[in-house]
């Protein structure tokens, strides 16, 4: 083919024609792409398990720090009740002994008016012989409206023979706005007299059990002894009722 001088000519390359290549840089491609997937996925795996065994090791590690957790929590538990009941004991010793001393006391105090009270029956001061009354006392029971009655009488001094006489108890107070005077037969079904027989040498105690009636408010309580015979005397007391104790 002619060619004219000056003008512009295309390069003509040849090469060999082989058709199988393109289909093998085709299949090495994919062999690569395969290998390179299957390499990240084993690859992901290997690092999954390596994470799951990291995991799995930190999980018992923490499993065995909460056992030991549970067994100091256990321990000191324990220890805190022992700890509480020793101090149940302690309160409950020291409750104990100030409830012994308590009752030491009372019967000290009691032990100290007995004394008191036999010494003034022996031994009394000044001029003070002859029929006593010694103790009045009213005390609330259970019951509504129910009380204890107690009263001492004794023989001071002057207690080489026996006396004896009548021990007569009033109960004063209002009833319906009144102003009354109730008998211990009235307040005692156990007493049918006005008064009550005694006869003692040291000393005697009038006691018993009496209901107040409807209605009735007591105020007082007022005890009158009249011994018989060749020196017969007659003794007085009254005594305000107990505040409180008549509700």
């Amino acid at each position: 083919m002619a060619v004219v001088k000056g003008s512009q000519q295309e390069r003509l390359i040849i090469r060999q024609y082989r058709p199988w290549e393109r289909f093998r840089r085709n299949v090495y491609l994919i062999l690569f792409i395969v290998a390179v997937g299957v390499g990240g996925y084993f690859g992901g795996v290997y690092d999954s398990m390596a994470s799951i065994s990291a995991l799995t090791s930190e999980r018992n590690s923490l499993q065995i720090a909460l056992q030991d957790a549970d067994r100091t929590i256990s321990n000191l538990t324990q220890r805190v009740g022992v700890l509480e009941k020793g101090g149940e004991v302690d309160r409950k010793a020291t409750e104990g002994i100030r409830q012994t001393v308590k009752e030491l006391k009372a019967q000290i105090a009691s032990l100290e008016e007995d004394v008191a009270f036999y010494k003034g029956i022996m031994a009394p001061s000044g001029d003070d012989k002859g029929l006593r009354i010694s103790k009045i006392d009213i005390q609330q029971l259970s019951a509504p409206a129910r009380f204890r009655y107690s009263i001492m009488m004794t023989q001071v001094a002057d207690n080489s023979s026996f006396i004896s006489g009548l021990a007569a108890v009033n109960f004063v107070g209002r009833q319906n706005g009144e102003k009354i005077m109730l008998p211990l037969r009235d307040m005692d079904a156990s007493v049918s007299d006005l008064g009550v027989k005694f006869r003692f040498r040291y000393f005697q105690e009038v006691a018993g059990e009496i209901q107040l009636p409807e209605g009735f408010t007591p105020a007082q309580v007022q005890v009158v002894l009249q011994s018989t015979g060749d020196k017969a005397q007659r003794v007085e007391q009254t005594i305000d009722w107990p505040i409180g104790e008549a509700s």
